[in-house]
């Protein structure tokens, strides 16, 4: 069975509570609910109100984290609605790597993007600045990239009716704009696209790119290059160097 909404009214999280004492309550009542388990979270849904629980473990979410997720997928949509003609850029590598490179002299280092997705979909305008700035702590790093991971996918639900499992009937609820599921790709292949474009700028002393993280020869004039493209763009980052182990001296 496949649904577009599932015209929720209330979501309740709960910490404390465990979601099995509630499912067994609605079985033995012979309740109609739906019924989806991940590893971050447990959820039932019964008479159109969301029931959520964070999982008690360490791939779980704080549950004053869970808001995210909402705020995301509603600031998607808006964004959707304003620019119904948008289209996903083209795709672009994760990783890339110049075989031209010369490692005979000098040394390799690397700029790492602080929560380059994050930031790319707020300069996108795909969140708003209220959630872009409520959940910007390093706190909210697992919740903010699951939240944007999860926008247009597909949800499938363990169907109960009457209190009984209906394994031929799952539900699965369908994202409200088929483009939604294009936004999270956009997000990275934006990032890839810097990534090329400091590339470019660095030529042959560029060595490589992996995800959000950009390696070159280490000099003032490349560490320039890297570190003005990004603040131009708004980018916080860290700078790696990789030291060669010291050799021990003979006695």
């Amino acid at each position: 069975m496949v649904r577009k909404d599932l015209d929720i009214i209330e979501t309740k999280f709960s910490a404390r509570r465990k979601p099995d004492t509630l499912k067994k309550t609605l079985e033995k009542k012979s309740r109609s609910f739906l019924f989806r388990k991940t590893s971050y979270m447990t959820t039932i849904i019964h008479n159109n109100i969301d029931y959520s629980f964070p999982n008690r473990n360490d791939e779980g979410f704080a549950i004053n984290q869970l808001w995210v997720f909402r705020s995301v997928k509603v600031d998607a949509k808006k964004f959707l609605d304003i620019h119904p003609d948008w289209e996903a850029p083209k795709k672009l590598p994760t990783n890339a790597t110049n075989y031209d490179y010369d490692d005979s002299y000098g040394e390799l280092e690397g700029t790492d993007i602080d929560s380059a997705y994050w930031v790319m979909a707020y300069r996108l305008g795909m969140i708003s600045e209220k959630t872009y700035k409520g959940a910007g702590g390093d706190q909210y790093k697992k919740v903010r990239l699951a939240a944007l991971a999860v926008l247009g996918r597909n949800t499938a639900y363990q169907n109960y009716e009457k209190g009984r499992l209906d394994k031929t009937k799952p539900v699965i609820i369908e994202p409200e704009h088929p483009k939604m599921r294009d936004m999270y790709k956009s997000i990275r292949y934006k990032c890839y696209e810097m990534m090329n474009e400091m590339a470019a700028l660095l030529g042959n002393e560029f060595e490589a790119y992996r995800t959000d993280c950009i390696y070159y020869r280490g000099t003032k004039e490349n560490r320039k290059i890297v570190h003005s493209y990004l603040r131009k763009l708004g980018f916080n980052f860290k700078q790696l160097v990789y030291e060669e182990p010291k050799k021990k001296k003979k006695l």
